[in-house]
C-alpha cells in the first residue's frame, strides 16, 4: 500500500510538471511558465475620503432634517418602503421621520399610578411551573403546547391592545 500511495504521489508531480516542460502550444513554448503565476497583490486598498460634517449637515437639511419614506403597495399587493418615490402612476404615501428623535415617545403615568404588567393580573395567562415529568411527544403534553401557545398568543394580543390604546392618546 506504501508502494502504491508513492507511485501515485509520484505521477501526480510529473502530471503537474507537464505543461511546464513537455507539453507544447503552438508556437513551441510549453503551455505553462512559472513568470504566468504573480503574487497576489496585499497593499493596502485606499479608501474614499469622508465628506466633510458641514456637507452632511447640508444634505440633510434640503429635507428638513428629516428622512422621506415612500409607502406604497407592489403590482401583488405587498408593502413596499422606499427612499426613492415609487414609478409613475402608483398611489404613494409620503412619511417623513426626524432621526433625532425616538420613534416611540414615552408614556407619561398619571402621579400616583403604578404600570400594570400584562399577566400578572389574568390568571389564566400566568407562568406556570415548568413540570419536570412534562412529556411533549404524549397526547396530553400536546394538548398542553397548544393550550401554551394560545395563551402566549391572549398575552400578545392584550399587549398590542394596551401598546395601541397607549400610542393613541
Amino acid at each position: 500500500m506504501k508502494l502504491f500511495a508513492k507511485l501515485m504521489l509520484a505521477v501526480l508531480v510529473i502530471a503537474m510538471l507537464l505543461p511546464f516542460t513537455i507539453l507544447k502550444g503552438d508556437n513551441g513554448k510549453p503551455l505553462l511558465s512559472f513568470s504566468d503565476f504573480a503574487w497576489p497583490d496585499f497593499s493596502a486598498a485606499t479608501l474614499p475620503k469622508a465628506p466633510m460634517v458641514d456637507s452632511i449637515s447640508d444634505s440633510a437639511g434640503s429635507s428638513g432634517g428629516k428622512n422621506t419614506v415612500y409607502r406604497w403597495f407592489d403590482s401583488e399587493g405587498n408593502i413596499q418602503f422606499t427612499t426613492d418615490p415609487p414609478p409613475g402612476g402608483i398611489e404613494f404615501e409620503v412619511r417623513n421621520f426626524d432621526p433625532d428623535v425616538n420613534v416611540i415617545q414615552p408614556v407619561k403615568l398619571q402621579s400616583g399610578e403604578t404600570p400594570v404588567v400584562q399577566g400578572e393580573t389574568d390568571p389564566e395567562i400566568s407562568s406556570a411551573p415548568v413540570d419536570p415529568d412534562f412529556n411533549p411527544y404524549s397526547a396530553d403534553g400536546l394538548k398542553k403546547l397548544f393550550e401554551n401557545a394560545k395563551n402566549v398568543e391572549k398575552l400578545l394580543n392584550q399587549r398590542f391592545q394596551s401598546q395601541e390604546s397607549a400610542t393613541n392618546q
